[in-house]
């Protein structure tokens, strides 16, 4: 056998054990409660260009237009939801109203991720079915205006979140940082404008996904790409949440979203609810793992998703957390920090009092 077909086999094992150990258990059926499915957006197009970005010609490069999800990026949600639809279909076998609530952030991108993600996992069946040439079916998604959106899209206005923010920066920026300032010389030089500390996690991007469609990236990005330059925008991305105040206003209102529909479920309010499904950002899941704690820094790819599962057993409320980092990878699970894995939700309530708000307006503008 050749050493080709060795690997494909070991990879093919590997492939098939970890999606066994993901499947729902007899056990985990027998205790499961309530599902909530937090999961990025799928691939888009670019929101930046930098000055001599060879691919800004937006009618030849991406004509769907700017921050549009992309066919890739439909085809990566709609996998997750088949994902889904092995994983809970006895849960959760079909689609109701009465047990599935959909929300979005107001982005086209998210609005058209989530109804991917619903058209895999939910296909209709029996009298769901309104039109035999098409087997799909409608599903409600909600959302609020992103300037009033404190959870997913996070963009409502919160003067003193950003007052705090502000003074991070400036503290850090009083640190050397000759590796930092190396890069953005770098770049500068070849890019045709000054790049920033905070420009590095938006020219990343770019190049990801100039690189993913097919183009072919300048050759003087290669010392830089992909490594160095994911390494600053992931730094970059912990600064939104780098303390407990910055924390309590960007994490808080979304992790207390979360807990208040597990405690509603255990309290028996939301009896016939089964899933809870958020559609939203690269920063919505970075602020939610930040918020728990989490210190190993982890960068959601396109189409990433985190779990969370509502468990009773002996009259007891547990929590199981799951994460993928990209629509490709089968979920895997993660031991919440500070707590037992499954985390007793009593005790998930009591290690995240600190950053969730009474009134989150009220301490923006105070």
């Amino acid at each position: 056998m050749s050493v080709i077909k060795v690997i494909f086999l070991i990879l093919l094992i590997i492939n098939t054990s970890t999606y066994a150990s993901f499947a729902q258990t007899v056990h985990d059926e027998e205790t499961l409660q309530l599902v909530i499915v937090l999961h990025r957006h799928g691939t888009r197009t670019p929101t930046y260009f930098y000055k001599n970005d060879p691919y800004q010609d937006v009618k030849k490069y991406w004509p769907v237009g700017l921050g549009q999800i992309t066919n890739k990026g439909k085809m990566e949600l709609y996998n997750v939801g088949k994902l889904l639809q092995e994983k809970y279909k006895r849960f959760i076998p079909s689609y109701s109203i009465n047990s599935v609530r959909v929300n979005s952030s107001d982005m086209d991108r998210c609005h058209m991720s989530a109804a991917a993600l619903l058209a895999g996992m939910f296909p209709p069946e029996g009298d769901q079915i309104w039109n035999n040439q098409l087997i799909w079916q409608p599903i409600p998604i909600h959302s609020l205006p992103v300037t009033k959106d404190t959870m997913l899209a996070t963009l409502a206005p919160c003067p003193n979140y950003w007052l705090e923010r502000e003074k991070v920066l400036s503290k850090l920026a009083l640190v050397p940082d000759p590796e930092a300032e190396k890069l953005s010389k770098y770049i500068s030089k070849y890019a045709g404008q000054v790049i920033t500390a905070t420009n590095l996690p938006d020219f990343y991007t770019t190049l990801l996904i100039e690189e993913r469609s097919g183009y072919t990236l300048p050759d003087w990005t290669k010392p830089i790409y992909p490594d160095k330059l994911k390494e600053r925008a992931e730094f970059y991305g912990t600064t939104y949440t780098w303390n407990r105040i910055l924390k309590r206003f960007f994490s808080g209102p979304l992790i207390k979203e979360l807990l208040h529909q597990f405690k509603e479920k255990s309290e028996g309010c939301i009896k016939d609810m089964k899933l809870f499904l958020y559609s939203a950002h690269d920063l919505t899941l970075i602020n939610t793992f930040r918020g728990l704690e989490f210190k190993d820094f982890i960068f959601p790819d396109f189409g990433a998703f985190i779990i969370f599962e509502l468990h009773r057993s002996n009259n007891k409320y547990f929590v199981k957390m799951f994460y993928s980092h990209s629509a490709e990878i089968v979920p895997y699970e993660l031991e919440i920090p500070n707590c037992a894995k499954p985390c007793p939700l009593d005790k998930l309530l009591n290690i995240t009092e600190a950053i969730r708000t009474v009134d989150w307006s009220t301490e923006c503008f105070e």
